[in-house]
């Protein structure tokens, strides 16, 4: 559940409160390079040339018999995980409710407070059972990675009739096996739309961490998203004046932006060989505006003096830094709000 919200969300009314109807996503909000780094987390992971050679054919969902012959004789075993949805607001639009994602999170399988195994056996059983899209989390929190109860389809809709928060239903919306034994040395990656050879390691090595390290315990493992409850507050009052800003942008020396993937930018070497100015929370391109929600370690000296050099050089970039204090998120959402706006005035 997340904690200490703002009394400003109540003004936002049913906007932020599960929708009273069927929705659909607006995936634009969440960037390609995500979006297209999903697309193969299905079936079994992470995918080997092994894999493909005890198939005979192309790899899908279902296990084919090739398939359940050679895991069964290595004696493998796997997770089953979820791939989680959190959404952060609803509009309706040309007569259809769109929802706006704020996080995606993976959930691994588990019993009784523990991560539960399974053989190709138990893979196999499902074979061919789609992933049902009713499926949820409630009461979840997709920065701690706690949640209340999961609960099979068709709950959404009762769940969504009490009127609870949208951004505390986490929806999942794929589910793959992964498995616990495997050869790094033959992994076949679909990563052909990075730009270099450099970004394809850094991305690898943080799919390798966010999506194919075994779960030990049973909580979620954010995969992109917003980082922090300030900043999902803060991106709520800006979906509510009908800005809709980017999440995690990576801004380099000579004005362009990026939006990161699987917290990319904590990987050191992709960080010093990419040359990247600034990571920002929020981005409006359009306006040229970066926003940084600050938290109390940017009222530090050293931290102060930083800040000072980073607005200075995206300022000579035009581009504009707006540092939100964390703690006027808290206390007065819309005076945090209006910064930013006036922010974009002064464009």
């Amino acid at each position: 559940m997340i904690e200490e919200r703002p009394a400003r969300l109540a003004d936002f009314g049913e906007k932020v409160l599960c929708p009273p109807e069927p929705f659909s996503v607006s995936w634009d909000m969440i960037p390609e390079v995500v979006r297209l780094s999903l697309m193969p987390a299905f079936g079994i992971q992470p995918v080997t040339g092994a894999m493909f050679g005890a198939a005979g054919q192309a790899l899908s969902a279902a296990p084919t018999d090739g398939e359940i012959e050679y895991f069964r004789e290595r004696g493998t075993q796997f997770q089953m995980v979820q791939v989680v949805l959190s959404l952060a607001w609803w509009e309706t639009f040309e007569g259809s409710v769109n929802a706006v994602p704020f996080a995606i999170s993976a959930i691994p399988a588990s019993k009784r407070g523990k991560v539960t195994q399974t053989s190709i056996d138990g893979v196999a059983a499902l074979r061919g059972a789609p992933v049902n899209t009713e499926d949820v989390y409630t009461s979840f929190d997709p920065f701690s990675g706690d949640w209340g109860m999961y609960a099979h389809g068709g709950f959404a809709a009762n769940f969504s009739s009490g009127k609870h928060p949208i951004d505390e239903l986490g929806i999942v919306i794929e589910r793959y096996f992964l498995a616990l034994n495997y050869d790094r040395d033959d992994l076949v990656e679909f990563d052909t739309f990075m730009p270099d050879e450099q970004s394809k390691k850094a991305y690898r090595r943080n799919r390798m961490k966010k999506l194919f390290t075994p779960f030990s315990e049973v909580r979620a493992r954010r995969l992109w998203g917003l980082e922090t409850p300030i900043e999902l507050f803060l991106f709520q009052e800006m979906l509510s004046r009908g800005k809709r800003p980017q999440c995690q942008c990576l801004i380099y020396p000579d004005g362009s932006s990026y939006q990161s993937l699987y917290d990319v930018y904590s990987d050191i070497e992709f960080r010093r060989g990419q040359n990247i100015l600034v990571e920002v929370d929020m981005f409006l391109p359009e306006e040229r505006v970066a926003i940084f929600c600050d938290g109390a370690h940017h009222d530090r000296r050293k931290q102060k003096q930083t800040d000072a050099k980073i607005n200075v050089a995206l300022e000579g970039l035009g581009i504009k830094p707006v540092r939100v204090p964390g703690r006027l998120i808290n206390s007065d959402m819309k005076a945090a709000g209006d910064m930013i706006d006036a922010a974009i005035s002064s464009r």
